[in-house]
């Protein structure tokens, strides 16, 4: 019994230190460096398990202990990375820490492991006279095969960055990223090509509960969640590592030449169009002042940008914007922006080299201006003080839409343009400095509220210019609507030059107008107030103006038969308010043009060049 219990005691003192012997790392390779001149990566140490060490067979698991990563501007520093699932044979696994011409972008390519997890990493950049740190607590890389990461989480991260008005901080609370190459990313530090096409990064990705606070103190701001999805980027003209070491030179000096204030223009819109993505939203913004100086409060419930797809365009929009200060406050619906493009100032950048920016002529400038797509801004509401010195005179504007449209660019100017304004309202005081206010009071109206449209695109088929629609429209007061068209119109009136685009405005020509003129309430206020300040009646001050009407005109305009047509659809307007509408065309084929006009001896002669029709609806 004693022998027995003495060789089971035996085994179990052998199985403890057969399991302890399991759990100890003994060190396969210490101190280790390699890198050139912009990457240098120091290992203190890589141990792996002794099970896998005894049998030499390959490093199941494997820790990396004192990692420190210098790659351009930026130093990584981990005391601890701990590698789990991997199938490294030996032999593959000192050669992947081991000093050697592989670049860090083919060492990351040989990695295939089950999990990776970083206890705690920290990030340092230099940006200028400041410094950006960020820490990472508890990382961990899932499924990652030939350097490419299935899943990414990283409970916490806080960043602070300092500078000469103090730190700004950042905290943010789960990091998830999914599908993350790393290998293509250390390339785009690596490589250098504006020419190369983008390439995706990685794909889904969220954070949660983002929290800052500017230098200074004086502003804080919470995200509750930022998810998106397929970030792309390309490499720029002097790689990744280049341009932030050019921002970083340029940046700490107090004046620069304009050589280099050039190249830093260049630097910037090559950064700029080096990224893109599928998709990123973030949602329940809030910001405050400190309650000092600073007592505004505003949020924002979402900010979303979607990439272009297909047909498609890109697609940047804000929602639910509320902007409060002390005496005042902004509501707005929501903006967009649709169909913006910055690759007309990219090529143009391009194009221009190393051309110094004072010696810019009016084709490069025009070549560098970008393409606006369509901005839509729906929902203000702006109250505000009337008056600085009169706080409690308040004004209130609401609009509930203003568009504007302005693409399909010929040498930077736009050949398709459309301005909207609806529902534009505002009160108006009566003790109003303004004299048109004064007079809209005096008229009646309270507010008004009213809407304003312009839309007018080239036909380069054609060279015609269509006038599509301008209007201006009041409610309770009426409309006027015009559209047209002008024929001859060819390219030059987009030229640079000024001489080629003035002798091409010149030599363009109207061949159509339309107006249409609708009252709804406008005309009636007005009689029955010139009436009551000259003491008679409005349907007495009706008649008078619709009988003096043609005379006035034809004494203006001639008696010609065109006058008379004119004069007789306004008299009738006049007597019986509701729609006025004017047709004109010239009765030369070619067009009514300027030279028409400056060539005329008298102005009364311009109105036979013309074929117009009247009526009063």
């Amino acid at each position: 019994m004693m022998s027995f219990l003495h060789r089971s005691g035996v085994c179990a003192l052998a199985l403890m230190a057969g399991t302890a012997a399991m759990q100890f790392e003994p060190t396969v390779l210490r101190d280790l460096a390699f890198g050139n001149g912009t990457q240098h990566v120091a290992i203190g140490a890589v141990k792996t398990a002794l099970w896998s060490a005894a049998f030499a067979q390959s490093s199941d698991s494997f820790a990396l202990e004192n990692v420190r990563f210098t790659w351009g501007t930026f130093t990584y520093e981990a005391k601890r990375i701990e590698f789990t699932g991997a199938s490294v044979p030996r032999q593959e696994l000192e050669s992947l820490f081991s000093a050697g011409s592989a670049s860090l972008a083919d060492r990351l390519a040989r990695i295939d492991t089950k999990r990776v997890i970083i206890p705690e990493l920290k990030v340092t950049q230099k940006l200028g006279k400041g410094t950006q740190t960020i820490l990472y607590r508890n990382a961990t890389l899932f499924d990652i095969v030939r350097g490419k990461v299935g899943s990414t989480v990283v409970e916490t991260t806080a960043m602070e960055e300092t500078g000469e008005k103090g730190p700004t901080l950042v905290s943010y609370g789960r990091t998830i990223v999914s599908e993350l190459d790393l290998p293509t990313v250390v390339t785009l530090f690596e490589t250098k090509d504006a020419s190369a096409p983008l390439s995706r990064i990685h794909g889904a990705f969220s954070i949660e509960k983002i929290d800052m606070t500017d230098a200074g103190g004086n502003y804080s701001a919470q995200i509750a969640r930022i998810n998106g999805r397929d970030l792309m980027a390309r490499p720029t003209k002097d790689s990744w590592n280049g341009t932030l070491a050019l921002i970083k030179e340029l940046s700490g000096k107090e004046k620069t030449s304009p050589e280099e204030e050039t190249r830093i223009l260049l630097t910037a819109a090559d950064l700029l169009g080096a990224f893109d993505a599928g998709a990123v939203e973030a949602t329940g913004i809030t910001f405050k002042g400190d309650g000092k100086e600073n007592k505004g409060t505003g949020s924002i419930a979402r900010a979303a940008y979607t990439g272009t797809t297909g047909s498609q365009p890109a697609e940047a929009r804000v929602e639910g914007i509320e902007f409060k200060g002390t005496d005042a406050s902004l509501k707005i619906g929501s903006i967009s922006l649709t169909g913006f493009s910055v690759t007309p100032t990219l090529n143009g950048l391009k194009a221009l080299g190393d051309k110094p920016l004072k010696e810019l002529d009016s084709a490069d400038v025009r070549s560098l201006i970008p393409t606006l797509g369509t901005l839509r801004i729906t929902d203000m509401d702006i109250d505000a003080p009337a008056e600085e010195d009169k706080p409690t005179e308040r004004v209130r504007v609401t609009m509930g839409l203003m568009e504007v449209t302005a693409d399909k660019p010929v040498n930077g100017i736009p050949t398709n343009i459309r301005f909207e304004q609806r529902n534009v309202s505002t009160s108006l005081p009566a003790n109003s400095d303004d004299e048109l206010a004064r007079e809209l009071h005096e008229l009646g109206y309270k507010s008004i509220d009213g809407s304003f449209v312009m839309a007018a695109t080239w036909n380069e088929a054609a060279n015609e210019i269509a006038i599509k629609e301008f209007s201006m429209d009041g409610k309770e007061m009426g409309s006027v609507r015009l559209t047209g068209l002008i024929g001859n119109v060819s390219p030059d009136l987009f030229s640079p030059d000024e001489a080629t685009a003035s002798a091409a405005l010149i030599g363009a020509k109207a061949k159509s107008a339309n107006v249409v003129v609708e009252n709804r309430g406008l005309v009636e206020r007005y009689l029955a107030k010139v009436a009551k300040e000259e003491g008679t009646t409005p349907e007495a001050l009706q008649k008078m103006y619709s009988g003096a009407t043609p005379l006035v005109l034809s004494s203006m305009v001639g008696n010609s038969e065109q006058s008379r047509t004119l004069g007789q659809a306004i008299s009738r307007f006049i007597e019986k308010p509701g729609k006025l509408i004017i047709e004109a065309q010239p009765k030369n084929p070619s067009g009514f043009g300027v030279m028409d006009v400056m060539l005329a001896s008298d102005p009364k002669l311009l109105l036979e060049k013309l074929k117009i029709t009247a009526k009063a609806e």
